[in-house]
């Protein structure tokens, strides 16, 4: 059995070719590729088929689409066609470094038991793969999971699912991925579990992996599921609040929060969301910190009068 199982939740075909020749250049293929179709419309297995020589791979086609309603549920179901105690959630429009299984294989032989989270560097690219952002190196070899929980709501990195890999032991004893609508913040949280309970998120510093972001390919450029969004992040608040309640009263934790709920509300809902979303939102937060609340309240109630005028 190979060490490495790389998982694809698959649904759209338009970068699936270069997301699977990304795979072929691995220079270690110590791996197993499994493809979830998530009873995509479109023929995804003539795609995978070009694929089935160059290295190993595994198409199953699920009949009854779960991502609309279930996104991690669908990743967990994914996950379960395979066997490999290492796991690389992977997306159908991403993209990995060439060396990125062998520096997984190479971290794995330094590090012996089967507890861990590993993570690249990440760089956020468009529709073309031209470079839109690129996280800052990191400054520590292993983050806990609090650390890295203010770097993302402070807004000094960007996250995304394809920059882990953990193991099958770590994903069965936490209970899997914590579930939010959309599966808006579920990566966020259960990335901090998986931290807090390995002990911290290895890093394995080196060339990123490129996460896709195109406009009309994903809901962080869109304003149709704001509502959803907005229940996902109130969630994702409470759960903040539940299991990092012993931060709650520091400077740096209320600083971050503040950052995040501004950043969410401007650029993940554009700014487009009712007062009626806003006290929602901020009676959510007042119960981590009342003061913060407020101030988000003022702030952006003040900035709806104004922009009436």
């Amino acid at each position: 059995m190979k060490k490495l199982a790389i998982i694809i939740p698959a649904y759209k075909p338009r970068f699936l070719r270069e997301t699977l020749d990304s795979i072929a250049k691995q220079n270690n293929h110590d791996f197993t590729v499994y493809i979830g179709d998530d009873a995509s419309p479109y023929q995804l297995d003539t795609i995978v088929d070009h694929y089935k020589n160059k290295f190993d791979i595994i198409y199953h086609r699920f009949e009854q689409n779960m991502g609309k309603k279930d996104l991690p549920g669908h990743w967990e179901r994914c996950i379960l066609l395979s066997e490999e105690e290492f796991i690389w959630l992977f997306s159908d429009d991403d993209l990995m470094p060439f060396d990125g299984v062998a520096r997984v294989i190479q971290a794995l032989q330094k590090h012996s038991g089967g507890k861990y989270i590993f993570r690249f560097p990440l760089e956020v690219v468009d529709e073309y793969g031209k470079l839109k952002y690129k996280n800052p190196p990191f400054n520590t070899d292993l983050t806990s999971g609090y650390e890295f929980l203010l770097d993302k709501l402070s807004g000094r990195i960007s996250s995304a699912a394809c920059e882990y890999v953990f193991s099958r032991t770590v994903w069965e004893q936490t209970g899997g991925f914590i579930k939010f609508p959309l599966a808006w913040c579920t990566d966020d949280a259960t990335w901090a579990k998986f931290a807090e309970f390995t002990g911290g998120i290895i890093s394995l510093p080196g060339n990123p992996v490129s996460w896709r972001n195109a406009e009309g390919e994903n809901i962080s450029n869109s304003t149709h599921f704001n509502k959803e969004k907005i229940s996902a992040t109130i969630l994702f608040i409470e759960w903040v609040g539940i299991n990092y309640h012993s931060h709650l009263n520091e400077k740096k934790f209320k600083k971050a929060i503040k950052c995040y709920i501004y950043k969410f509300l401007q650029h993940s809902l554009k700014n487009n969301f009712s007062i009626h979303d806003l006290l929602h939102l901020c009676n959510a937060l007042r119960k981590l910190t009342p003061n913060v609340s407020l101030q988000v309240l003022i702030h952006h109630i003040w900035k709806k009068i104004i922009s009436k005028k």
